[in-house]
Order: C-alpha cells, then structure tokens, then sequence
C-alpha cells in the first residue's frame, strides 16, 4: 500500500492538502491565504478549511498525516499563524487554541418598534450580495483597522457577501445612502429561520448612531413583511450598536468554547512578533524592558525601549515565559487577559510586561468572513 501526502497550490490562493492511498485521495484541506487585521498591522495567516476523510479510510490516521502535513507545509512557507473554525475537542490535538468568543444581541420586533429615524438616509435591501462592493470595504476597512483579528477586505479586490451566517446560499445587503454615498450597511440572512431574522454585519461610517437607527428601522419593516418576532445582531459586545440596542431593550448573549470554533496556532513566532512590530510598538509607549517568550523548539526575546521594540530570537533575557503554540496565540490576539494566563505556566523573573504589549482585546473574525 502506497501513502502519499502532498500540496497541490492554486492560482488563487488556495492550497489543497491531500493524503492518497494507492493514488486515491482519501483525506484532504484546503489552506486559505488570509490577512487579519490587528490594530496598526496586519498579520498574514494560513486558514485551514474543509477538513475531511473519506468515511471508509476514518480511524486509520489518515486526517493526523494531512493536518501534520499542512501544518509542516505552512512552517516551511514562512506562516508565522494558522487559525480555522473546527468542531469541538479536536484540533486541540494540533496545538491549537480557542481565539475568539461567539457574541449575539437579540431584539423583539415589539421592542425594535420603538426606534425612530430621520429621513435623511435612503435605505434600501439590496438582492445583490455584491452591491457597491468597493464603498462597502472602505467603509468595512476604516471601522475595523483597529480590531484584532477582524480579515482585510482590500476595495477593489473583494468582491462581496459570499455568506452571511449560514453557508450555502450568498446574503442580501441592507444599504443607506446620503446623496449616493455609502453610509453604512447591514447584511442579511437570505433564508433565515421561520421566527428569527440574523444579521450577520453591521458597520456605519464613524459608527454614527443616527445612521444605525435608520437601518435598524428598516430591519423592523423588513422583520414585519417576514412575519419575524426577532432579529439576531452577530456583533462583538464592543460594537457600537450594541449601545442603541440596549436603548431599547435587548438580550446579548456571549460564549467562550473551551476547544472548538474560531481556534488558532502559532507557527513562527518571530515572524509573527515581527509582523506586528508597528502595533506593538505603538503600545509600548512608557514600557520598558526585555522579555524572552519560549515555545516548544523557539525562543524570541522582546527587547522594549519606550516605543521602540525589537524582535530577538533566542533567550537574550533573565525574565521568561514558557507557552504552548495555542496559548501564544491567545495571549497575542488578546483573547485571554494577560495576567490569568501567566498565571496558569511556568515564569521566571517579571514577565509583567507583556501585559502591557499583549492587553486583553476582543478578537473577531465576522460572520461572512469566515472560512
């Protein structure tokens, strides 16, 4: 019996992962090439999706030789993080992580009643998942360029909605406009469930609140032609629309997976470290000190200077903490506060600084970005 892992690379990004048995393709994935956002930088990282085996080859190995293989490919490529969305008490197996929380705000038609909006928008449900694509990302852009994790949509070249909350089927896109001009945007669930309506996104120019009233307004009348008693907001607890909803009376609703959903890994530290260099930077204002951070077969030493920062490989540092690739990833996306992880491995010296370079964030990757 012959095994084959191998890496066949397409032109548009994608990298199929497959493992073969005498030639047959039995087990396979796809690695996404990604940019997140992650305040003043951004952070280029390896996606992993559509993991599966052939039913008949499961229990044999043959999904561990593919996720070793993609992972090695990825290290060899110079991937300084891989994330995915995976079911639940697996890929811890892989060393990685939970990054992200799962965050909902639910409103009543009744209690969505009561909002009131000037005139002053036109706002229009649009069946075209692709509607002013550009404007959409510029605007999606200058709201999110301070988020961690949140994926780039560079204007010009993202080309829409391919999602929204559920797959298989492309979105519809709530649009307001000022004399032609994209102020903010909401995107809807084409097929939603028989009682709810999810929004999958929501963004407006500045964040202005009298624009998030008008789109809330025509959701309600969307909502009432539908016959929906609620609409379900896939927004971070940190979003501004949250506090109009509140005005009004709302549920939210926020769950941590111990090891599943949004997961992620680090592959090279320094490169990641690196990579982010301009936004650390920017947070080490006032810091000063060094701090050596060791993984399994890696050692990278921050070297801080009131807002200046160097990357150092290897140990160049009596104050160090030994992590694990996954909880790397969550202390650098901000996913875990800084001092309830230092707290859980092992540290010598004074470690305290990386509580000033890594503080607690709210990482989040948008429904219709996921992958």
């Amino acid at each position: 019996m012959s095994v084959k892992c191998e890496v066949i690379e397409n032109k548009d990004g994608t990298h199929r992962v497959q493992t073969s048995v005498d030639g047959r393709s039995v087990s396979w994935l796809t690695i996404i090439d990604l940019k997140m956002h992650y305040g003043a930088s951004k952070l280029d990282v390896g996606g992993i999706a559509g993991v599966y085996t052939e039913r008949e080859f499961r229990g044999r190995g043959y999904s561990r030789r593919t996720m070793n293989h993609a992972l090695e490919w990825m290290c060899s490529r110079g991937y300084p993080l891989t994330a995915l969305f995976g079911i639940h008490e697996y890929y811890h197996r892989y060393s990685f992580a939970t990054f992200m929380g799962e965050h909902r705000a639910r409103i009543s038609l009744r209690n969505l009643s009561r909002v009131e909006a000037s005139d002053e928008y036109q706002v229009v449900l649009h069946d075209e998942p692709d509607y002013k694509s550009e404007e959409i990302a510029r605007l999606y852009e200058e709201m999110n360029v301070d988020r961690v994790a949140s994926r780039v949509r560079a204007p010009g070249s993202w080309k829409g909605f391919r999602k929204g909350v559920a797959w298989g089927h492309s979105p519809r896109v709530l649009v307001a406009e000022e004399h032609g001009k994209v102020m903010g945007y909401a995107v809807v669930e084409r097929w939603p469930p028989p009682d709810e309506l999810p929004i999958a996104e929501v963004n407006a120019l500045n964040h202005s609140y009298h624009v998030y009233r008008s789109l809330l307004k025509e959701i309600y009348h969307v909502m009432a032609e539908d016959l929906k008693t609620s609409a379900v907001f896939y927004v971070p607890p940190d979003h501004p629309i949250v506090d109009v909803l509140k005005t009004y009376g709302c549920r939210f609703e926020s769950s941590y997976p111990w090891k599943g959903d949004g997961m992620a890994r680090v592959l090279n530290l320094k490169l990641l470290l690196a990579s982010i260099e301009a936004e650390l930077e920017r947070r080490s204002k006032g810091v000063n000190g060094a701090v050596c951070i060791k993984l399994p077969g890696e050692a990278v030493t921050l070297v801080v200077d009131d807002g200046s920062v160097k990357v150092k490989e290897g140990i160049n540092a009596v104050n160090v903490v030994k992590l694990g690739y996954g909880e790397a990833a969550q202390l650098i996306l901000g996913y875990r506060n800084p001092y309830e992880l230092l707290s859980t491995v092992e540290t010598h010296g004074n470690v305290g600084i990386l509580a000033k370079l890594f503080p607690k964030r709210i990482p989040y990757v948008w429904q219709p970005d996921r992958w």
